[in-house]
């Protein structure tokens, strides 16, 4: 039992909650850990991106116009 309790305190010791990865950051609207978009600090899931796109104030440019 004691050496039990001893692993136990060892592994707490050597293997802290993890403070980054995939576990962290979910989609702020569905809760969703795929397809997450981080930047800007959006953390949208990109389902959600394309449908609250225009709301956050993104706009769709065409292939003609280009980014000039």
């Amino acid at each position: 039992m004691a050496a039990n309790l001893f692993h136990e305190d060892l592994f707490e010791i050597f293997m802290p909650s993890q403070k980054f990865g995939q576990d962290l950051c979910s989609c702020r609207v569905c809760s969703n850990r795929h397809g997450l978009i981080r930047k800007y600090g959006l953390n949208l899931c990109w389902q959600c991106f394309r449908q609250y796109a225009k709301d956050v104030g993104f706009i769709q440019l065409d292939q003609a116009e280009g980014f000039t």
